[in-house]
């Protein structure tokens, strides 16, 4: 498969898993910083992207890259994990 399809993929998980955004969906865009998701819906996320796409996320630390929910909580302190990183994990098969 090449990136474009599965940058079309991606892009319509996230907008089943999440709804639409007022932006289009492009590679660069931080799952927590631009999309919003983090905390226990960051988990869920995960483990929906994992189940749909086959893609092992046994060593892939929540924790590393989104925050707690609730507030007082910031986006700095976070690896940025990107829409390009969950295409990677497509053709690679793991996310970590």
């Amino acid at each position: 498969m090449n990136k474009e399809k599965h940058l079309d993929e991606v892009r319509k998980f996230i907008i089943e898993e999440r709804g639409r955004y007022r932006f289009e969906l492009q590679d660069y865009h931080s799952l927590q910083s631009d999309l919003g998701i983090y905390g226990m819906d960051a988990s869920e996320f995960i483990m929906n992207f994992s189940n749909k796409f086959g893609v092992d996320v046994s060593s892939f630390d929540v924790d590393k890259y989104f925050r707690p929910e609730g507030y007082g909580y910031t986006d700095e302190g976070y690896s940025e994990l990107t829409i390009a990183d969950l295409i990677m994990s497509l053709e690679t098969g793991v996310l970590s």
